[in-house]
This record gives structure tokens, C-alpha cells and sequence, in this order.
């Protein structure tokens, strides 16, 4: 598959959206990114592009922030994160396909109700310590996401209840830029037009950086609850989203 210069300069300057959404809360560009790649790459391609931006973005917004002191707790729950997805997409293949609907039904009830009620109490006023209890969130919401395809929202919905709305979204780079090393590796061990993704991706680390600035400096302007009421909202679309591609999908 040969990428046009026409399209491949469509999806740099499209990128600055997707990104400047990750600078602002950490996490959601996927939900942008991958149907715009899609339309114009499909989506094999879009998939495994998202993975390596957002593995280059998550690195940038970790060695350019200087609150670091929550590294270590977002590595280890991004660790944990990547060891469910495994065993999510292994159980995948055993359970039945009217179990794993009922998963996605019941994930997507949850996250619709914890959305609304984050909304409704507001951020806390001080965040609290993870601890292990962090790390089994992690392993849960990547066996979620591995059965259901939705990984992130379960991980803010956990701790938008323990996090002030800018802590959260320093440790949910972590743990999202483990998660993609992870999915980058794979793509590389077992997937196919590795050049044309690494083009694609290239293509969008300008507007990207511009992006992730931009988002950056919006984000330390942003007052907490207005940064919660953002993070509810990209939950309440990517939930919906998730769930009508997978009953699309179960229909065909």
C-alpha cells in the first residue's frame, strides 16, 4: 500500500487536534486520531500508527513535565494495564460471544454512570495516595479492554475518585505510554507494512509536538473542575463509541 503526499499532509495537519486533546488531559486521542487515519489509510494502519504516536507523545509529556514524583506509580499500573490486556485478548478467544457482549453492556452501564456521577460530585480538592489498589485497577481495566476494546475510560473513572483532575493526567501518560511500548512491540513481532506506518507516523510528529504544547500550557490554565467535566466527557463518547462498533461489528 503506497501513501499519497496528499493525504499523508491531510493527516499532519489533522494530528494537531487529536494531540493538543492528549496535552490537555493526557489521554483520548485515539478516539480523534484512528477514524480520521482510518478514512484515509484504514484502519490496520491507523491502528498501529496511533500505537507509535502515542508511544513518542506519552514520552514527550513525561520528560517535559516536572512533576515526575508520580512516575513510578503510572509505570506500575501501566505495567499492570499491559499484563491484563494479554490475558483479556487470551479470554477473548474462549468466552462465549454473548458473554463477552454482556461484559461490554455492563462496562459501558458503569462508565456511563460513573461519568455522570464524577460530574455531578465534582474533582476532589487533593489527591490521595495509589498504592497496590492502583495497580489491580490497572490489571482489571487492560483485561476489560482487552474482552470490550475500552481500556482508558476504566482507569479514569478509578481515579478521577482519588485524583485532582492535572494529577490524573500525569499519571495516565504513564500508564498509557507503558501500555503503547507494548502495543508498538507487538505490531512489530507480528504485524506487516512496518514502513508505511513509520512514515505515517513521522509525518505526524510536528503538528503532534505542536499539539502537545498547545494542550499543555491550555491544561495549566484550565481550573479542575472544568479539566473534570473534559475527562467525563471524553469517557461518556468513548464508551458510546466502543459500543456501537462493537454491535456493528456483531451484526455483520
Amino acid at each position: 500500500m503506497s501513501l499519497s503526499a496528499e493525504h499523508l499532509a491531510i493527516i499532519a495537519v489533522l494530528a494537531l487536534l487529536p494531540y493538543g486533546l492528549k496535552g490537555l488531559t493526557g489521554f483520548g486521542p485515539a478516539l480523534l486520531f484512528v477514524p480520521m487515519a482510518s478514512a484515509l489509510f484504514g484502519q490496520p494502519l491507523a491502528v498501529a500508527a496511533s500505537g507509535a504516536l502515542d508511544v513518542t507523545s506519552g514520552a514527550t509529556l513525561t520528560v517535559t513535565d516536572p512533576q515526575v514524583r508520580r512516575g513510578r506509580e503510572g509505570f506500575l499500573v501501566g505495567t499492570a494495564m499491559a499484563v491484563g490486556t494479554a490475558a483479556g485478548v487470551v479470554a477473548l478467544t474462549y468466552i462465549p460471544s454473548s458473554v463477552a457482549a454482556g461484559i461490554l453492556v455492563l462496562a459501558v452501564a458503569i462508565g456511563l454512570f460513573s461519568a455522570f456521577a464524577a460530574q455531578r460530585n465534582g474533582p476532589v480538592d487533593s489527591s490521595q495516595a495509589i498504592g497496590p489498589q492502583g495497580s489491580l485497577v490497572g490489571l482489571l481495566a487492560g483485561l476489560i479492554g482487552g474482552i470490550t476494546g475500552i481500556n482508558g475510560p476504566p482507569l479514569v473513572i478509578y481515579f478521577q475518585r482519588i485524583l485532582t483532575p492535572h494529577d490524573l493526567r500525569i499519571i495516565i501518560t504513564r500508564v498509557l505510554l507503558v501500555s503503547a511500548v507494548v502495543r508498538v512491540l507487538t505490531f512489530f513481532i507480528v504485524g506487516d507494512h512496518i514502513s508505511n506506518v513509520m512514515l505515517l507516523t513521522l509525518a505526524c510528529l510536528p503538528m503532534q509536538l505542536i499539539g502537545l504544547i498547545l494542550g499543555t500550557k491550555i491544561s495549566r490554565k484550565t481550573s479542575p473542575r472544568k479539566l473534570a467535566t473534559v475527562n467525563s466527557a471524553i469517557v461518556t463518547v468513548s464508551v458510546l463509541l466502543a459500543a456501537y462498533n462493537a454491535f456493528i461489528e456483531s451484526g455483520r
